[in-house]
């Protein structure tokens, strides 16, 4: 059979895999040969026969990366851009210094394949991991967190090149390395003289203006407390071992906020890592990714038991996806107002001030859902209008906020420090 008619055959054998490995087998037994011809029908072939002639082009190795390569730089704004990366990021270990020229390539797209690459090499792709610590500090979000990715794959493999790095330089690359080894093993993989540096950086930020850029606080999940009476909140959550933070820290370390613990009975356990924002306006926000999300269809208790000592506490929460939306306001300990749709019930509590009943116009020019027999709806609904009127939407901080004081990150287990989360924490 010539390629035509192999290619052909993919699709058939589409539900026979030992077939279509044979099939793949059989289409790279000619090498440099059959490669022109794999590229050329990428994108003009089924989905699942493309992943076979990738699977083709990845056996014949070196030579199928160089075409592939010089192709993409051709495919700029023609059919079989996205087929071509997914091939650029399919080789293994044999073109790992391929890859790693790719890394300063002229192009952003196939620099990111690059990293791409290199991420499904894994540990077999640690001599290359010094090319790589450069693009934790990119200006493309992208590729920086491209580059955490690969290094994260990379792993431990990785850590005697950067651990050469953080002793003897060169000078340009310490600080990534530095990035690199908290981003494999957090805390736990820092020696004791960068734990010592990395604090005394914090310590100086953390006395430094820590301004507020428009849109930088995420609102899709957060709780909010009043300002003089936020240190209960520690004691309330059962929060441990805090650290100050600037507000960059306190976000990036929401990336990584869950570690696994084994307790002193050996038992299995996990923990979460907590941010508390320095005082926006009046208000500390408290963010808590992983652990809100797990305590947001329970979230009654946990800001009843924070209100029973800070006065008052504010939930919000709302997943664009599934169209969940909630928010909730407690007093001295009880559970004062609140909407959860989807909840039973959907409302709590009486309209308060700032809100306009239902009874007072047609729900369906809210924009809201219908509550007709529901006496304690109003059309405030929304998150936004709920945060905006309780104390601060978080997207509304910027340049006008009054900021007072330092963030704060600590954790939900006595006795485990920071060292468990994984992680580089941006300053």
């Amino acid at each position: 059979m010539d390629q035509d008619e192999l290619i052909s055959a993919l699709d058939a054998a589409r539900f026979d895999k030992a077939a279509t490995a044979d099939l793949v087998r059989r289409l790279a037994e000619p090498g440099a040969a059959a490669v022109p011809g794999l590229l050329a029908v990428l994108h003009t072939v089924e989905r699942h026969v493309f992943f076979a002639l990738r699977d083709a082009l990845r056996l014949i190795g070196p030579p199928a990366f160089d075409a592939a390569l010089a192709a993409r730089e051709r495919a700029e704004d023609v059919p079989g851009r996205w087929e071509l990366d997914h091939v650029l990021r399919a080789f293994d270990e044999r073109c790992l210094d391929r890859y790693t020229a790719a890394l300063g390539h002229p192009m952003e797209d196939v620099r990111r394949q690059a990293l791409g690459g290199l991420e499904n090499l894994g540990p077999a792709a640690a001599p290359a991991v010094l090319a790589v610590i450069p693009f934790l500090a990119d200006r493309d979000r992208y590729v920086r967190h491209t580059a955490t990715r690969t290094v994260r794959a990379i792993g431990p493999a990785a850590v005697p090149a950067l651990g050469a790095v953080r002793r003897d330089g060169p000078g340009r690359l310490r600080r990534h390395a530095l990035t690199a080894l908290a981003v494999i093993g957090g805390e736990a993989a820092l020696d004791e003289r960068d734990v010592r540096a990395w604090e005394r950086l914090v310590r100086i930020k953390v006395t430094e203006p820590d301004g507020v850029v428009h849109g930088d606080l995420p609102d899709h999940c957060w709780l909010a407390v009043p300002g003089e009476t936020y240190e209960e909140l520690f004691p309330a959550m059962g929060l441990h071992d805090r650290r100050p933070c600037t507000i960059t820290m306190g976000l990036s370390a929401m990336g990584d906020d869950t570690a696994t613990v084994t307790g002193e009975d050996g038992a299995r356990r996990t923990a979460h890592r907590v941010f508390v924002t320095p005082e926006l306006d009046g208000w500390r926000l408290v963010y808590a990714d992983s652990l809100f999300h797990e305590e947001a269809w329970d979230h009654h208790d946990l800001v009843s038991r924070i209100s029973a000592r800070c006065g008052q506490a504010q939930f919000f929460y709302q997943d664009d996806h599934s169209d969940s939306m909630i928010w909730t306001l407690a007093r001295g300990g009880e559970v004062h107002r609140g909407y959860w749709r989807y909840g039973e019930p959907e409302w709590t509590g009486e309209p308060m001030a700032w809100e306009t009943p239902l009874t007072e116009g047609s729900p369906h020019d809210s924009g809201g859902p219908d509550h007709d027999e529901d006496p304690g709806a109003s059309r405030e609904w929304a998150v936004e209008n709920a945060a905006r009127a309780l104390s601060l939407l978080p997207g509304d901080a910027g340049e006008e906020t009054r900021v007072r004081g330092h963030g704060w990150l600590a954790v939900t287990r006595p006795g485990i420090g920071h060292g468990p989360f994984t992680g580089a924490l941006r300053i």
